[in-house]
């Protein structure tokens, strides 16, 4: 036990140090000004009184906005002190004030690098943008060392100053995407659950079960769908479908005690009266077009359609939802978009009036539908 002790305690010291470690490698423009405490390595000697190590880099983020995780990349920057040295004997304040200015000047191009990699949609090219800034860095801080000789004339300093804090007021410190809904957006589902039939459909035909798939075309707050509903019911007594020519003969027959395919087409359009990061909540009308057939042979083979009004309630429940990686698409105006990937619980409910002429005693009702099942989609929406 005491063993066990130790260990963790020798473990959890590591931690910290390993922790503190990496605080004093990496010494950020955000945690402000320089001092000559941040200059750890041993001077080198040679001709320049100081020396600022830099570091210019971007990085993969994962971060949770507004409940949702996202992914973007983010520039980084920062002056590493066990690389960085100074001679003891000229800790001057201009010398500090000069590399400092390299230390904005870095802080500067972290930043045009973060709008860089803002407005470009191919990670592919981060590498380009990288080697360029850092070019362009290399070259600035070159022509500064020798306007000031290394920091040992200090004639331009104030003016370097002053244009680089200029540049750092125009250039935003930090980043994090803000996301504003675009009209666009589109999900595909399937689900299982169960019809019924009342009135006197119910008195002639069982409730069933029923799965279905469909598809939700959104702009705005409207939301379009097609869906289709596969089921069965079964005769409740022997019933026969009238010919069309005559409703005294009958063409075919449903047997009672066979299941009889029960299939309907949704075409409908909804608006959401919720519609948030998490829940949506929209009443649906429809158009059905709903099919009583069968295939078991092709002596009996045989099938009655009909046109019904609907009306029902959808649900959506987003348990899952990922910002994908922001992109640029002529189909949205050259706008900065990203892919809300959703996965949802799915639940609707549709009622539609059902009547069969053709069918012995002409059977009417409402046929009730619940579904549940699982919601694929994607919401765009614009990036900045």
């Amino acid at each position: 036990m005491k063993r066990i002790i130790t260990l963790i305690c020798f473990v959890a010291i590591a931690a910290l140090h390993n922790t503190a470690l990496a605080q004093t490698e990496h010494r950020t423009w955000s945690q402000g000004p320089l001092t000559w405490d941040d200059f750890t390595l041993m001077s080198k000697g040679g001709n320049e009184q100081a020396y600022l190590q830099y570091e210019l880099s971007y990085t993969p983020v994962h971060d949770t906005i507004d409940g949702i995780l996202s992914h973007y990349y983010l520039a980084e920057a920062c002056m590493l002190p066990n690389r960085s040295w100074v001679v003891a004997d000229h800790r001057t304040p201009e010398l500090l004030r000069y590399n400092q200015v390299i230390f904005d000047m870095l802080e500067v191009e972290r930043r045009t690098l973060q709008r860089s990699l803002n407005t470009s949609d191919n990670p592919r090219d981060y590498e380009n943008m990288l080697y360029a800034a850092d070019d362009r860095l290399n070259t600035r801080i070159a022509s500064f060392r020798i306007r000031t000789q290394d920091g040992s004339d200090t004639t331009d300093l104030s003016t370097f100053e002053k244009q680089i804090r200029h540049e750092l007021s125009m250039l935003p410190a930090h980043y994090q995407p803000t996301y504003t809904p675009h009209p666009f957006g589109f999900a595909a589902y399937f689900s299982i659950g169960a019809s019924c039939h009342l009135g006197t459909m119910g008195q002639d035909f069982t409730p069933g079960l029923a799965i279905g798939y469909g598809f939700d075309f959104l702009w705005k707050r409207h939301v379009f769908n097609i869906e289709m509903y596969m089921g069965y019911s079964d005769a409740r007594r022997t019933l026969a479908l009238y010919d069309n020519s005559s409703f005294s003969q009958a063409s075919h027959t449903f047997e009672k005690g066979k299941a009889y395919n029960n299939g309907v087409i949704n075409v409908g359009y909804g608006y959401p009266l919720i519609d948030n990061t998490h829940f949506q909540l929209a009443p649906t009308a429809a158009f059905s077009i709903r099919n009583l057939s069968t295939v078991r042979n092709q002596t009996e083979r045989f099938e009655y359609t009909r046109l019904e009004p609907a009306i029902g309630l959808m649900f959506r429940y987003h348990f899952w939802q990922q910002n994908s990686f922001a992109h640029y698409s002529a189909l949205f105006g050259s706008r900065r978009i990203s892919e809300r990937d959703r996965i949802s619980l799915h639940g609707k409910l549709m009622l539609s009036y059902s009547s069969f002429p053709r069918i012995d005693g002409g059977p009417s009702g409402i046929n009730l539908m619940a579904q549940v099942g699982l919601a694929f989609g994607e919401r765009y929406h614009n990036v900045e």
